[in-house]
């Protein structure tokens, strides 16, 4: 009898431990980044799991474009069972999305106060009164330096005071020739460098007022910048590298000298601890067309939940609950992840006034703050990426020689077809 009592009390424990996972509610996150958005969202699971323990956070890694590109299959087919309860989408492509398919994401406005957020990061996740995004990141974008190489080449850190295109580049060829190392990465496929180039002078692929109206043949920043692009290619001052993967090895394994990013980049430099104290974070060069700034900005994105999910609405609390409206969970982030967050007021959080000494003590996370505030604002549109197509194009054109008025006067027109 004794043994039956026993053997039955196991035999309910089992069935309720299987009844107790069974009952668990996994809600799945795609995102990129290993050391910067999945890092943040796993340790927002952790933080959430504190009171929510039958939530279980699943994160995939998926490159953005990948994330893209289904998204875009299940629009195609009206399918939407195949994506994940949440999912990362960048600024420039955000936009489309909730403009032309707001049936594929939920409406938070339930959820979060949009108020709490930096208003620019509102602007491009709102449309008629709701807000489908919770904004994660702003992409304030900095110049981050290797020293050691600089300095090996007879520069200090006063020599990049009030620091120009031209006067960049010329130290650039002082470095390659001192110690055979290039100055910049980049990916033809991926126009980071020109964006945050154009928009430090507070220019657009398309008119800030009219995102139909495409702004490539005459713009003097798009110019300006497809020419330094030039001068450094023909000096042996670029890198070229494929995908987020490839961009990371260029870096971390002494192929650059600089590398042109937004503030996201900070936690993929210091995971090199071979590197600690050679790099400093510094504003990035000017350009010299009217307007011209050294701050800007490059990605940046937002949390979003897909509508159609059975698990959408403990999806959206886990968003809001976290990104949405914990400062202590958020000023943890940052010298996890070196985040400048897209809530208000956070630059009063502790973590931020800390000097960073990977980085020389330098306060990094109160540069890029004070930075992300004198960022010039611009309309991405709908069809960054549609545009930037166009330009990639040219761009590639003009590298092997071809008339840079001719190839951007072919890129307007070929945009302009594109978005009717």
């Amino acid at each position: 009898m004794l043994f039956k009592k026993v053997a039955q009390f196991i035999t309910g424990m089992v069935l309720f431990s299987a009844l107790s996972v069974q009952a668990a509610t996994d809600i799945r996150v795609w995102c990129w980044d290993t050391n910067f958005n999945i890092k943040a969202v796993r340790d927002a699971a952790a933080v959430y799991r504190k009171n929510h323990p039958d939530i279980n956070i699943v994160v995939d890694n998926v490159e953005k474009a990948v994330i893209l590109q289904r998204i875009n299959d299940a629009i195609a087919t009206k399918d939407f069972s195949q994506l994940p309860d949440i999912f990362l989408i960048e600024d420039y492509s955000s936009r489309n999305y909730v403009i032309n398919h707001p049936d594929l994401l939920k409406d938070l406005s339930s959820y979060i106060n949009k108020d709490d957020f930096v208003d620019f990061k509102v602007s491009i996740s709102s449309n008629d009164g709701k807000i489908y995004g919770v904004p994660f990141d702003s992409g304030v974008a900095a110049l981050f330096v290797r020293m050691d190489l600089f300095e090996e080449a007879g520069y200090t850190i006063e020599d990049f005071n009030d620091l120009t295109w031209d006067k960049f580049i010329q130290m650039g060829r002082k470095v390659r020739a001192t110690t055979s190392i290039p100055l910049l990465p980049y990916d033809i496929n991926d126009l980071q460098e020109i964006r945050i180039m154009m928009q430090s002078a507070q220019a657009w692929y398309t008119d800030i007022n009219d995102e139909s109206k495409v702004t490539i043949a005459n713009n003097a920043a798009l110019k300006e910048s497809m020419q330094h692009f030039r001068r450094m290619n023909y000096s042996g001052l670029l890198v070229k590298y494929n995908g987020w993967d490839d961009f990371l090895r260029t870096f971390q394994r002494g192929k650059v000298a600089a590398v042109l990013a937004g503030c996201w980049l900070t936690p993929s430099i210091e995971a090199t601890l071979s590197q600690y104290n050679d790099w400093r974070v510094l504003p990035i060069p000017k350009l010299n067309t009217p307007n011209a700034t050294q701050f800007s900005n490059v990605g940046g994105s937002q949390w979003f939940v897909n509508n159609s999910s059975p698990r959408a609405d403990e999806a959206a609390k886990f968003l809001a609950e976290t990104f949405g409206k914990d400062r202590n969970f958020i000023n943890k982030l940052i010298p996890r992840i070196g985040i400048i967050s897209a809530v208000k007021h956070t630059d009063v959080l502790p973590n931020y006034q800390k000097p960073n000494a990977f980085f020389g003590k330098q306060l990094v996370y109160m540069r890029f703050t004070n930075w992300n505030e004198q960022v010039p604002p611009v309309n991405y549109g709908t069809h960054t990426r549609l545009v930037e197509s166009s330009v990639q194009n040219a761009l590639a054109k003009y590298l092997q020689g071809a008339d840079l008025q001719t190839v951007l006067l072919e890129a307007q027109q070929e945009a302009q077809t594109n978005l009717q």
